[in-house]
């Protein structure tokens, strides 16, 4: 059994008009599995260089021919196709030719049995597994784009066949159908065939590009989308590409292919003949008028047979308070009118009068109608009909009109967004991310403005909007953390509420503190086992923020001290602050403690003492307000974290000018910043749009890590060289892996 796949898409733009300078076609067979499975499949694009419908007709003929003959020869044993081919080309020349001579009085373009082999340019293909057979005359380009360890190259199949053959000896009545050539396609190599105009407006260098970087039906759309603008050109090209079984696996099914009858379809011209929906019943008119004109008993027009059903013959139950309301008000207004009328003798005189009146002017127009003879009475009911019959139309044909001007200017606008996505899609292939941001905030507007009427524009709609959201993803940098690993539940450690706001990451296990009830808990990355320790010190307030310092677990109380963690219980541990200091973090860098207090708007370095940290002197220059800053981290500068959003940065106690850049949506209330001097990186937890953003220290966006699930993000910590990644989201942690690290 072969473990090779063959894909196959096309490009396919053809016009009839004065612009045009040929007539085209291609076609991509569509044989039962066992004719390909012994055949392989038979493709192909023809042109012939003037401009007409009867020639299109010539080569409708002739695919329909190659693909009788050739199929048809079929037989249980192991097929030689080149003999096959041979033997099918060789007959098309014969069939050819006749079907020219016979035809002549169809074809326009001084086109004959002599200028034919001038004119026409074709390549006609078969391939089976990974063997693959050409003939071809003329303009048609062949390429095989063939993958090499590195990169792909592009192979032009003409040049080499032309050069094998200058050194052969030519025929001197070279057939039609000739030049047949054989060679092979491996898996991931593709073969580009298309006609002469295909070239003159996509480069080669943009063609393997594209093929290359897209699935093959998305790079047909591509490729379709950038030449619909050249309006009078005709383009034909088919890509194939081959795969193996166990790449098809990772791979989605490509798009149906269309076959040569489909194709030959989305070239007729179809016009909607739009008539009134009654019209149909006039026919029963010359029967209605027979018997309206006779003095016999009068039928009605013919009548649909009767059917009932339960919504016929019974109303919904949520019509009957309806129905019985309006029964009630119609007896109380018809009661209220009588007693109006019997109080009011004047105005019961003046309606009886009225309804005398028309009764008689009724009867008079009954009388003088049955004096107007028959034909007056038909020319007047048919004038009846007309005038009915031209209110309608007119108003039915406005609408339609009204309906195709907007469908129109909807088609417009939707190709417009099509092309803007699509263009900065290719701008992202090349790299150019302030290109595609302009290009698909430009699509992002015309969606906007976007009027949608039927369901089918609402699914375009819809549509449209998923392909600029899967850009502006790109754009983003978002990496889906698709499936993040529960490492552990604390929420089923506690009876009662907690909230871990502080994780550290110490000897393969995770350290996480509970600030409400002051407890430590120890997990066991091997095991998952949880230990839940208890704090042994009295009169500590909550746990505000937990660091690793040096080889010391240090932990900052509401009450204004340092307190140690040592793996069993807790110590005090001596830090020399102000009576009235608030640590809202800490850090340490060349074996000093850096702390921010928020109440005197001040960060303090203090040195080692003997058995903790001394007394701590102003490292700002500068005058800050920083009553919002919620974390702190150290390299060679001091990086605060704002929950406005801001990242400040300083150096030597100064403040650096420091902006993130390209990054959406800004930051809302972020939570927490890591970074040290051993990474190259800031790494910030933003709960509202569930994200951990990912900077280099230039401000450049390297990746944003989301999952939609992430609605509660508290705490974070990172094993950079492990390219683990910890969170903690409503007291559940979770891992998974670091991306962007090589």
């Amino acid at each position: 059994m072969n473990n090779i796949i063959s894909q196959f898409a096309h490009i396919f733009i053809h016009y009839y008009s004065n612009k045009a300078f040929s007539t085209c076609k291609l076609f991509i067979s569509e044989p039962t599995k066992n004719q390909e499975a012994q055949m392989g499949r038979l493709f192909g694009i023809f042109e012939i260089n003037t401009p007409s419908r009867e020639n299109s007709q010539i080569l409708t003929q002739l695919i329909s021919d190659l693909e009788e003959i050739y199929y048809s020869q079929i037989n249980d044993e192991q097929a030689d196709i080149e003999n096959i081919l041979e033997k099918t080309l060789a007959e098309i020349n014969l069939k050819f030719t006749q079907l020219i001579k016979e035809k002549k009085f169809y074809l326009v373009g001084n086109l004959n049995e002599y200028t034919i082999k001038e004119k026409i340019n074709f390549a006609i293909g078969v391939l089976k597994d990974e063997k693959l057979y050409l003939s071809y005359l003329n303009n048609v380009a062949l390429f095989l784009i063939h993958k090499t360890k590195q990169d792909y190259k592009l192979i032009d199949i003409k040049k080499i066949a032309q050069e094998v053959k200058d050194n052969q000896v030519q025929e001197k009545n070279a057939k039609l159908f000739s030049n047949l050539i054989n060679g092979e396609i491996k898996a991931q190599d593709y073969l580009f065939l298309c006609n002469s105009s295909f070239l003159e407006f996509i480069t080669l260098e943009r063609i393997q590009k594209i093929i290359t970087s897209l699935p093959l039906h998305k790079a047909a759309e591509y490729f379709k989308n950038s030449l619909l603008q050249f309006e009078g050109h005709n383009f034909a090209a088919i890509m194939i590409k081959n795969f193996s079984i166990e790449d098809a696996e990772a791979t989605p099914s490509p798009s149906s292919l269309v076959s040569i009858t489909e194709l030959n379809i989305t070239e007729t011209s179809t016009e909607r003949l739009l008539e009134p929906s009654f019209w149909s019943n006039l026919k029963a008119l010359p029967l209605y008028l027979k018997h309206f004109f006779t003095k016999k008993e009068k039928p009605s027009l013919p009548a649909l047979e009767k059917t009932t059903s339960p919504v016929q013959t019974k109303s919904p139950t949520i019509l009957k308070p309806i129905i019985s309301l309006g029964k009630y008000l119609n007896t109380k207004f018809k009661k209220a009118g009588q007693g109006l009328l019997a109080k009011t003798p004047y105005l019961n005189d003046k309606i009886n009068n009225l309804k005398v009146f028309l009764r008689l002017k009724i009867a008079y127009f009954g009388t003088n109608l049955k004096k107007i003879p028959n034909l007056s009475k038909i020319l007047l009911i048919i004038a009846i009909l007309l005038v009915i019959l031209f209110v309608y139309s007119t108003s039915y044909f406005k609408n339609q009109q009204i309906k195709n001007e907007h469908d129109q200017e909807f088609q417009k606008i939707a190709t417009q967004i099509e092309e803007k996505k699509n263009q900065a899609d290719s701008d992202l292939i090349y790299g150019n991310e302030d290109k595609a941001r302009s290009e698909i905030a430009e699509a992002q507007q015309l969606l906007a403005n976007l009027m949608v009427e039927s369901q089918k524009q609402k699914d375009r709609q819809t549509e449209l909007n998923k392909g600029i959201e899967e850009i502006v993803a790109k754009l983003r940098h978002i990496t889906t953390v698709s499936e993040p690993i529960l490492i552990a539940d604390l929420s089923a450690q506690q009876a009662e509420n907690i909230n871990v706001l502080n994780l550290l990451y110490q000897n393969n296990q995770l350290l996480a503190f509970d600030s409400i009830n002051n407890l430590g808990y120890q997990i066991n990355l091997d095991t998952r086992e949880i230990k839940k320790i208890t704090c042994n010190l009295s009169d500590l307030g909550q746990i505000v923020k937990a660091k690793k310092i040096d080889d010391k677990i240090l932990i900052y109380q509401a009450k204004n001290s340092f307190i140690q963690f040592t793996g069993t219980g807790f110590l005090s541990f001596p830090v020399s602050l102000p009576v009235s200091a608030k640590i809202a973090d800490f850090a340490s860098y060349n074996g000093r403690l850096y702390t921010l207090d928020l109440n005197t708007n001040q960060i303090y370095r203090q040195p080692k003492a003997e058995t903790g940290y001394g007394d701590g002197v102003n490292w700002l220059r500068d005058s800050m307000d920083l009553k919002n800053i919620v974390s702190l981290g150290i390299d060679t500068n001091i990086w605060l974290l704002d929950s406005t959003g801001q990242i400040l940065k300083f150096n030597k106690g100064r403040k650096q000018n420091f902006s993130p850049k390209d990054l959406e949506p800004a930051l809302e209330a972020p939570a927490q910043l890591i970074t040290n001097d051993e990474t190259n990186y800031l790494y910030i937890l933003e709960s509202k749009n569930k994200r951990i953003v990912v900077l280099d220290k230039e401000g450049n966006l390297i990746t944003q890590y989301f999952n939609p699930s992430f609605d509660n993000l508290k705490a974070f910590e990172l094993v950079e060289k492990e390219k683990k990644m910890f969170v903690i989201n409503d007291n559940k942690i979770y891992f998974f892996n670091l991306t962007h690290i090589k």
